[in-house]
């Protein structure tokens, strides 16, 4: 076999038919698929079973469940192929991407390929132009520090023997394992990595409605063992580097990722985890040079000063959305705003538990709202269709630019509601 697949299952009996399809698909047939069954308790097996029994390059494993790290380790064990590449069970992958992959690895005599990154489902289509930068590239030194802001690991594809040989396994953890792993590979086995930039890597993004993946959620244990992970990253790479500029930017990744992965979903978090989040913010930031955090700042203007507490994001929100009756679309849109700094100020009933709602009566509610409204800006919105996951943003952006901040608030609602119609 060209190519072993790594499949780690669990209830997957939603997507996994159609990963299957896609893979036995692509345009490269040398290929061995290993499907990880991680003690799934719904009609996953019986799907696995059936596509195996049509299919004798598809090996069909179990295991109690232990965790999609155990799952991808007890596949490496049983690759056969000349490369490996792992999938997640509701990923996709364009027709030809195993072939692009193989001919890149192939014609650069490379132990690892990365190629191009696309979000689908929930929130749109989305390439990652860093992914982009490093699949244009033929040859990509170990420590470039793009590498460290592309921790996904469906996009990349290693040498089996060269994998093996450095006994390097996923960590188990249950947020940014995958990193770990690739960056402690890269370090021990100073691969040769090249790009592949004709094969795009599909990762699906779950509407709320379908249940939010692991990477759209938020808790005290996920927020640990991401910490855990990039602690793995940092120690790891100083055994093989003594350079403070690349150290640093594991550090600046470590800060821009608590922010931005974990902070900017703080509703879906309880109080004590938030200010988790914030305590490790505060040490990061006395472990950074003032350059690096500077670096981190400047992408993440939109929410000023970040504050760790939802009690008190409630008492100084600093936008006020007001939209009389909410449909579920639009209240699930709400609460995935990059920027989480809001509060909402509506008529609906029904409305979910949360400190940053206000429920006035509908009568006389627009007069009412507006003397209510607590934000630095105040945006009336119709509350039925679904918001753009950026409006937040973008309008938080306005308010705060210097260049934009001189003008009266109305200005810079015109701006927002400009965008919202451009993006419907």
């Amino acid at each position: 076999m060209k190519i072993s697949v790594i499949i780690p299952a669990y209830n997957s009996e939603r997507f996994l038919t159609e990963t299957l399809d896609c893979l036995l698909g692509q345009t490269l047939k040398d290929i061995q698929i290993i499907i990880v069954n991680d003690g799934s308790t719904d009609s996953t097996a019986d799907i696995i079973a059936e596509y195996a029994a049509k299919n004798a390059n598809i090996l069909p494993v179990y295991q109690e469940n232990a965790g999609v790290s155990a799952a991808r380790n007890n596949g490496i064990s049983r690759a056969e192929g000349k490369y490996t590449i792992f999938v997640d069970s509701d990923d996709l992958l364009s027709p030809d991407a195993l072939e692009v992959i193989y001919n890149s690895l192939e014609e650069n005599g490379a132990d690892l390929a990365i190629c191009r990154t696309m979000r689908f489902g929930y929130g749109g289509e989305e390439y990652n132009p860093i992914v982009d930068s490093l699949a244009k590239e033929k040859v990509i030194d170990c420590f470039d520090k793009r590498l460290l802001w592309n921790f996904l690991i469906s996009n990349k594809c290693f040498k089996t023997e060269l994998l093996k040989k450095s006994g390097i396994l996923f960590p188990p953890l249950r947020y940014s394992e995958d990193g770990a792993f690739t960056m402690q590979f890269i370090y021990a086995a100073k691969p040769k990595i090249t790009g592949a930039y004709g094969a795009v890597f599909k990762y699906r993004r779950h509407t709320p409605s379908e249940g939010f993946s692991v990477s759209q959620s938020i808790s005290g244990e996920l927020v640990s063992h991401f910490l855990q992970s990039l602690d793995i990253v940092y120690k790891a790479a100083e055994k093989v580097t003594d350079n403070g500029d690349y150290l640093q930017e594991i550090l600046c990744k470590t800060y821009f990722a608590l922010i931005n992965e974990f902070y900017r979903i703080l509703w879906r978090a309880d109080n004590e985890t938030l200010k988790f989040i914030g305590e490790n913010c505060r040490e990061l930031k006395s472990r950074m040079t003032a350059e690096a955090f500077k670096k981190c700042a400047n992408t993440q203007k939109d929410l000023g000063s970040p504050i760790f507490d939802r009690n008190e994001i409630a008492e100084n929100p600093f936008v006020s959305i007001i939209a009389k009756d909410c449909s579920e679309e639009f209240i699930g849109s709400l609460y995935a705003q990059s920027m989480p700094i809001f509060e909402l100020i509506t008529a609906s009933k029904n409305m979910p538990d949360c400190e940053n709602i206000q429920q006035l009566s509908s009568d006389g509610f627009k007069r009412a709202a507006k003397k209510a409204a607590k934000g630095k800006i105040t945006v009336v919105l119709n509350g039925k269709k679904p918001l753009d996951s950026r409006f937040l943003k973008v309008v938080s952006l306005l308010k705060r630019s210097p260049k934009f901040g001189i003008f009266p608030n109305f200005i810079i609602k015109i701006g927002a509601m400009l965008f919202l119609k451009i993006k419907k």
